[in-house]
Parts: C-alpha cells; structure tokens; sequence
C-alpha cells in the first residue's frame, strides 16, 4: 500500500543565502589517482569535478603531507595514505614532491574548482616526538615542542609555493585535523597528530604569526575539524577570544554527534563562515558497488546537515575510495595499487542528486520535513527539491508551491533507487504544485526550471 496523504509546503523565506558547493578532500585518492595515465586521469576527474559529466564538485582539501620516516621499516600507511612531505629533513626542501594530488588538484581546476583549502594530517616526521607521522606512541601531542613555530612555517611555505609556482590559492588552511581524538598512534595506517586544545591554539596562533611574516594575506585560517560536533563545541567553544578571531572559518565533522545548533550558533557568535568539512559512510552491509545501506546515510546527512547546522559547504572526506580496501565507502571505487580501474557506486549516483542540481550561490530552502531539503537558484531561475524515502514502502508526496511561480507544464525528476542509478523521467505541474511518486530506499530530485519566487 502506497502512502498518498503527504503533502508539503515550499516557503521560499525559511532559508539560508550564500551556499558555497559541494566537495572533497584529495586525500589520498589524489596521490594515487594523480600516477595514473593522462587518460585514465582525466576520465576520473571528469566524473568528479565536471557538473555536466559528473559530480560537479568545486570544492577541494588539498592534503599537505607530513612524509613518512623513511627509517622505519615497516610503512603502516595504506595505500594512498603515504602522501610526500616536501620537506624530507629538516633544512632540506622537495618541491617536485606530491605530483599525483598536485595533478588531481590541477585537474579539478580546469573543470571548475573555485575553492581550495589546505589541510595537515601531521606535521614532518623529523617534528613529530615518535619520529612517525602516524601519531604518537600514547596518542598524546605529537608535535615537539621546540617545532610549533618551524611547522607554521612549513605549511607557509607551501601555501607560498602554490600561489607563487601554480597560482593556486588556499583561501583556508586548517593546521589540524581530528585533533582531540586519542586514535593517532605510531603504527596507524594513516597520518594523524593529536592535538590538546592548549596545543590547538598555540599552533593556530603560530600559523597567524608565520602568515604575517610571510605576508600572506589571501590564505586566512580555519579550525579544527573535530570528528564530532559535539567535540567541536567541546574544543572551539573554550577558544579563547584571541584564538578565535585569529580564525575565519569553523570546520566540523559530521561523522558524530547531535549539537548541529549549537556549533552554529558557535559560528554565529563570532562571524564566522561554517562548513562540514568532512564525512563518509560505507554503511552496513557487505562490500558491493550497489550497496542502498550507505546511499540513505549519505543522504540523510546531506539533508540534517543542510537543514540544522546550515553550513556554507559541504565536504566528503575522499570522492574516489580503494576497491582494496573491501569496503561502500566512496563515490568511485578503483585500484589504488595495480591496475587503473575505477567504477561509480550507488552513493555516486545518489550524490548526483544532490549536487548537479544544487549549485553554489543557491538559496537553500527548509522544508518542514527532515526527509527533504530544497533549493533555489536566482541565475538560473531552477528550483530543486531532494526528497529521501528510507522506507521500503513507496510514497506519494505532493508539493505545494504557492510560494513559487513557473511557467512550465512539467518537471524533469531522477531517481536513485535500489533498481535505478539517477534515471530521469517527467511529471506535469499542476496550478499550485505536483505530485511526485517516491521508490521505497530512494533518493528522488525534482527539478523546476523557469521558476520565480513571488514577492
């Protein structure tokens, strides 16, 4: 039995303004993919940063690395994870280092990437009390003490290097990355460096020194990408007032947590421009390129996130995941060690319906369900609405839009469904809005065109 008595209303006035986009960071799948061939490359960026050929993603977190000790032994870092630092020891610089993100990066660019910001896992080997960038031994602070000032200029110096070599430029830098968090010790398969809050701002404070001696004025600084909000307002909520307006930008994981208003309300307080930064799920079912489990987390966080913490941006951690790894995280899958060969998950399509048609600069609209958010763009006169069904029952759901004014008799829909991979289809417009029939476990986004919001 179908579901036909919902109805919702589109008011155009509970929204929030100045939506940025949508993107990713370039770790690690940047250093991978970037070794591949020219074609294979490009193929690749194509389907993530191209918004008529795929995600349209415009956003990038360039992952400046720290490099590996190249003493140990035994490498712990997984496949991708192994990002070059482009000082290998103290006093000594590589600036060919890192060429496979540098190309991804580069190649993001030319298909519309308008926004960069760099980001640390870990400082240098040769700064790091456990000479590892995998964290220290008891997951405590990392960073020695005598290298808080040497760090903020390492990462300086690469901002300098991007501008002044590539004309890239970081409108952020974040020093941190998950920093509270007691998981990064020596060992791990990834760079990590645990950060008490005493330590946070005590780097964030020698990062804005190491900028004004520097005389970087287009790079400002962001923080602190907690894994959780609730860490977040843990943390940044206890900054002192220096710290903070030393900062521009908050960042927060969405990966936990439950105080999405009060991390922006935290942004609010200060003038602070607030993104989601990073997230990612594999859901939870077993390794499968059609896997629905973690096609409804995706969306339900895309929707919660939009709809209470009302970020500028919103960031997942890497859009192309290792098919070695055995796991649904990712966008696309490939092989990050042996052959270049890649294919697109169910979470890609459904990321589809989101971002092809929500663009930057768009009004974003609240519905009053938490199964839908939707959008508006002014240039382009589109009005988009994203409507998630994480029932096995379908639904038909109506519309009402006496808010709105088109002039079209129908609208185009796509779907993601269990069967369907954004397969597009028509619906007619009625006089004050539509209706719309939603698959059971579906992502479903009807698009207006021609469309103005009435004063």
């Amino acid at each position: 039995m179908m579901n036909q008595n919902k109805v919702i209303q589109l008011n155009p006035s509970q929204c929030y303004e100045d939506f940025e986009g949508w993107g990713t960071s370039l770790a690690w799948w940047g250093h991978a993919i970037g070794s591949w061939s020219q074609e294979n490359m490009e193929k690749v960026a194509d389907l993530v940063f191209d918004v008529d050929k795929g995600l349209g993603l415009n956003i990038v977190r360039y992952n400046i690395g720290g490099g590996e000790n190249p003493a140990i032994e035994h490498n712990t870092l997984r496949p991708g994870g192994d990002v070059p630092g482009f000082q290998p020891k103290e006093g000594q610089w590589d600036w060919e280092a890192d060429q496979g993100q540098r190309r991804i990066m580069l190649a993001g660019i030319e298909r519309g990437v308008d926004i960069v910001e760099g980001f640390s896992n870990s400082p240098p080997y040769w700064m790091t009390k456990s000479g590892s960038v995998t964290g220290a031994v008891d997951g405590g602070n990392n960073l020695k003490d005598e290298y808080y000032q040497a760090f903020a200029d390492y990462l300086s110096a690469v901002v300098l290097y991007y501008k002044e070599k590539h004309g890239v430029i970081f409108r952020t830098l974040n020093p941190l990355n998950e920093p509270i968090s007691a998981w990064w010790k020596k060992g791990n398969i990834q760079e990590g460096c645990h950060f008490s809050r005493e330590k946070q701002e005590k780097i964030i404070d020698e990062l804005y020194q190491s900028f004004r001696r520097n005389g970087i004025t287009t790079t400002t600084i962001s923080a602190s990408d907690e894994n959780s909000m609730n860490e977040t307002i843990e943390v940044m909520g206890k900054y002192t007032h220096s710290t903070m307006e030393k900062i521009r930008q908050v960042n927060t994981h969405s990966y936990n947590g439950d105080q999405l208003t009060e991390v922006r309300a935290l942004a609010d307080k200060y003038g602070k421009k607030l993104w989601m930064s990073e997230y990612g799920t594999g859901g939870s079912a077993p390794h499968s390129h059609e896997d629905m489990t973690s096609v409804m987390e995706l969306a339900n966080r895309i929707i919660q996130d939009l709809r209470i913490l009302r970020p500028a941006a919103w960031i997942y951690w890497q859009a192309v995941e290792d098919e070695g790894a055995n796991n649904n995280w990712g966008f696309i899958h490939a092989d990050f060690v042996h052959q270049e060969e890649y294919e697109q998950t169910k979470q890609y399509y459904a990321m589809l319906n989101f971002s092809r048609f929500i663009r930057p600069g768009s009004r974003i609209i609240i519905t009053p369900t938490d199964q839908s958010i939707a959008a508006y763009d002014e240039g382009t006169k589109r009005l988009t609405i994203v409507v998630q069904n994480n029932q096995e029952q379908a639904e038909e759901i109506g519309f009402e839009l006496s808010g709105f004014t088109w002039t079209k008799e129908k609208a185009q829909i796509y779907e993601t469904t269990k069967t369907k991979n954004f397969q597009q289809a028509t619906i007619a417009l009625g006089s004050n809005g539509f209706r719309v029939k939603v698959d059971g476990i579906s992502v479903t986004t009807i698009v207006l065109d021609d469309v103005t919001i009435n004063e």
